[in-house]
């Protein structure tokens, strides 16, 4: 049972003319209202596919898949993420102009895509020492269980990372996230935290993330075409 809650929390946790965005970072996401939205992903409708290795564990990959839609309520960025056998753990609908979730999606313990009931929707800081919060509620392992999850972030500053081999500056959110397992007819409930360091690069979006104890460490390895993706994971 505790293998199954935390390697679902651990996915939870979670082609190339990307470069030339990054030259005119002025102009990224122009339209966002956020001061660090040129740090988030860029808006582009063409759907990218950002793939992630673990380099504790080599063998172990995450794949993001980033694209741009626009509906009536404006522009939204969405990113999915997916195992590296391509199976879809979750989803989330930003909002361009305040990067706030709009929606929230994940494959719960069933193997069912269940929608987030979100009660804090802040996840990308405004400035330095700033701390969002985020919170939403979804099925947990059992007929009767929910999970609350709950993100802490704060913004700690800039730095440079090497990226695809590429040095781009980047802003560094820390991490504290508390999952709580909760049974609402015998009350009983269980909590497990992690704190964990992500990187945001400039014109590029998420390019590195681990915990503070570096038994996961992933970082950004390639941004690929949805063709080359499928491609990828049907060999």
């Amino acid at each position: 049972m505790v293998f199954r809650i935390l390697a679902i929390i651990l996915c939870l946790t979670s082609a190339c003319g990307q470069h030339e965005n990054v030259e005119n970072s002025n102009e990224i996401n122009s339209s966002s209202s956020h001061p660090n939205a040129s740090y988030f992903y860029v808006y582009d409708t063409t759907k990218k596919i950002y793939q992630y290795r673990d380099i504790v564990h080599g063998m172990n990959e995450q794949f993001h898949r980033i694209y741009g839609v626009e509906d009536s309520e404006g522009k939204h960025i969405v990113v999915e993420r997916y195992s590296q056998t391509g199976r879809i753990t979750e989803a989330y609908n930003y909002n361009l102009d305040s990067l706030n979730v709009l929606d929230h999606m994940v494959v719960n313990g069933f193997g069912e895509k269940e929608k987030a009931t979100i009660y804090k929707n802040e996840l990308f800081p405004f400035e330095k020492n700033k701390v969002t919060r985020y919170a939403s509620k979804f099925s947990g392992f059992q007929d009767s269980t929910v999970i609350l999850m709950e993100l802490y972030r704060d913004f700690k500053g800039t730095d440079v990372k090497n990226v695809i081999s590429d040095p781009i500056e980047c802003i560094k959110l820390e991490e504290q996230a508390r999952y709580t397992i909760l049974n609402p007819f015998t009350k009983k409930e269980t909590q497990q935290e992690f704190q964990s360091i992500h990187y945001f690069g400039k014109g590029v979006g998420l390019v590195e993330w681990f915990d503070k104890e570096k038994k996961m460490h992933f970082v950004l390895e390639d941004i690929i075409s949805q063709e080359k993706w499928i491609k990828l994971i049907s060999e």
